[in-house]
């Protein structure tokens, strides 16, 4: 399964509109997300029986992480697949995905210790999040903030930073 969706993995970041290759956008964020685990540490991980991929929202994105999480593992542990509704349900969850439209309800807290958030929301890693997709020259691209990442305690391995646009809080200063 692992070598699977590592394929996957790399054929969906090789694919180029010039290539003749349709590029789906949204199939593109699902597997990036799908690998974050492998790429991430969390404080709590050595007492995980899962992790908790957890959604707040409905679209494209999150039907497919659905479909690809099923019975996957990270690290020997089972990563689970959860719709998610409000904040208590977020307390056992390691990583949520927020849809755009969720983002702008502006009710949730979800800023604690051992959760990663995700979104593709516009200037959400400038605010609250710790991962924001943004879509350049025809490629998406993952936007860490790593003041949000530090401050929820959490650790993302140099492979995937080195794919992606790094950020600080304030007003979302850029390092290369």
């Amino acid at each position: 399964m692992k070598r699977v969706l590592l394929s996957a993995f790399s054929l969906l970041m090789c694919m180029s509109a010039s290539a003749g290759v349709t590029f789906n956008p949204d199939k593109v964020k699902a597997v990036y997300i799908v690998r974050f685990a492998n790429f991430i540490h969390w404080p709590q991980e050595s007492s995980l029986k899962q992790i908790n991929y957890c959604v707040i929202g409905n679209n494209q994105v999150t039907n497919l992480l659905e479909s690809i999480l099923v019975q996957h593992q990270v690290r020997n542990i089972p990563v689970v697949f959860r719709q998610v509704n409000n904040q208590e349900e977020l307390d056992d969850c390691q990583l949520v995905y927020l849809t755009p439209e969720s983002c702008r309800l502006g009710e949730l807290k979800i800023d604690r210790l051992g959760l990663v958030t995700v979104s593709d929301e516009r200037a959400f890693s400038e605010s609250m999040g710790m991962v924001e997709f943004r879509e350049k020259s025809g490629r998406i691209v993952p936007v860490i903030n790593v003041d949000n990442v530090a401050k929820n305690n959490i650790t993302i391995r140099s492979q995937l930073l080195r794919i992606s646009k790094i950020i600080s809080t304030p007003q979302g200063v850029e390092h290369d």
